[in-house]
C-alpha cells in the first residue's frame, strides 16, 4: 500500500474511532438520562407507594443531590411510606426534610400525622403547635391540636383548641365532634350530646357526626339514641352495611 494510501487510511480509521466512541457515549448519556428521568417519574407517581419508596430511595442515593431535591424526594417517600403504614419511616424522612427546611408546611404536617399514629401525642402536638405558629387561621390545626391534647387527657387545653377552631369557621362540624369527644372522655354525657346537636344544626346530613354519637350512645347503655344515630346514618348512605349490623346487633332488623 502506498505511504500516502496508508496515512489517510489511518486518519479515517482514527475518524471512524473517534465518531464511534462520540456515538457510544452519546447513547450511554442518553440512556442514563431516561433511566434517571424513569426513576424520577417512579417516584413522583401516586399509583403505588411500594414504587415510589423504591425509586425515591435510589434518587435519594445519587451524588450531588441539590438541599432542595433531596428535601422534595424525602417529601415524596414519606408520603409513600405513609401510605404503606410504615410510619416510623415516614417520620423519619419527614424530620430529614424539616432539617433541611424547619418551616415546611407539608413535612410538618406529614410527621405530625404519623407521630400521631405512632401514638406519640405529645411530639404531634408540638408539630401542630409550630404550624399554627406559621398559620394562625388553619382552624384544621387547632383542631388537629386538640385532638392529640383530648387523647393526652390535657381535656381544658383540648376544649380550647377546639374553640379557636370554631372562632376561625364557626361551621367546622368536626370542631363540635372534637368537643363532644372531650365531654365524653370527661363523662359528661349531656354536654356530649349537646355539641353534637350543635353540629347537626350546622349540616344534618353529615354522615361521621351521626356514626361518633351513635358508637358513643352505645358506650352510655342508650339504645334508643344509638339506634335512631344509625338509623340516620343509614338515610344519608342506604348501603352502610356495618351500620346495619349494627342495628341488627341492637335488635334491629328492619329500619324505618
Amino acid at each position: 500500500m502506498p505511504a500516502r494510501l496508508s496515512r489517510y487510511t489511518a486518519q479515517q480509521r482514527h475518524r471512524l474511532t473517534t465518531v464511534c466512541i462520540a456515538s457510544i457515549v452519546s447513547l450511554v448519556v442518553t440512556a442514563a438520562a431516561q433511566a434517571q428521568t424513569s426513576v424520577m417519574k417512579n417516584c413522583e407517581q401516586t399509583d403505588s407507594a411500594p414504587l415510589v419508596v423504591r425509586a425515591c430511595s435510589a434518587i435519594l442515593n445519587m451524588p450531588d443531590l441539590s438541599p432542595a431535591e433531596r428535601k422534595r424526594i424525602l417529601l415524596l417517600r414519606g408520603v409513600g411510606w405513609t401510605k404503606e403504614e410504615d410510619f416510623a419511616a415516614a417520620a423519619e424522612d419527614f424530620s430529614g426534610a424539616i432539617k433541611l427546611q424547619p418551616d415546611n408546611v407539608a413535612a410538618l404536617e406529614g410527621r405530625a400525622h404519623a407521630l400521631s399514629k405512632l401514638a406519640q401525642h405529645p411530639k404531634a402536638t408540638d408539630d401542630w403547635s409550630k404550624l399554627i405558629s406559621l398559620q394562625p387561621k388553619n382552624d384544621a390545626y387547632y383542631r388537629n391540636r386538640g385532638t392529640e391534647r383530648s387523647i393526652s387527657g390535657q381535656h381544658q387545653e383540648a376544649l380550647a383548641d377546639f374553640d379557636a377552631a370554631l372562632a376561625i369557621n364557626p361551621k367546622g362540624i368536626e370542631a363540635y365532634m372534637g368537643r363532644a369527644q372531650v365531654f365524653h372522655a370527661m363523662k359528661d354525657r349531656d354536654r356530649a350530646n349537646q355539641e353534637f346537636e350543635k353540629g347537626i344544626a350546622v349540616n344534618e346530613n353529615y354522615l361521621p357526626l351521626h356514626w361518633a354519637r351513635a358508637e358513643m350512645a352505645e358506650e352510655w347503655g342508650n339504645s334508643d339514641l344509638a339506634i335512631a344515630s344509625y338509623v340516620k346514618v343509614l338515610k344519608i348512605n342506604g348501603v352502610y352495611e356495618d351500620a346495619r349490623r349494627r342495628l341488627q346487633r341492637l335488635g334491629v332488623f328492619t329500619p324505618p
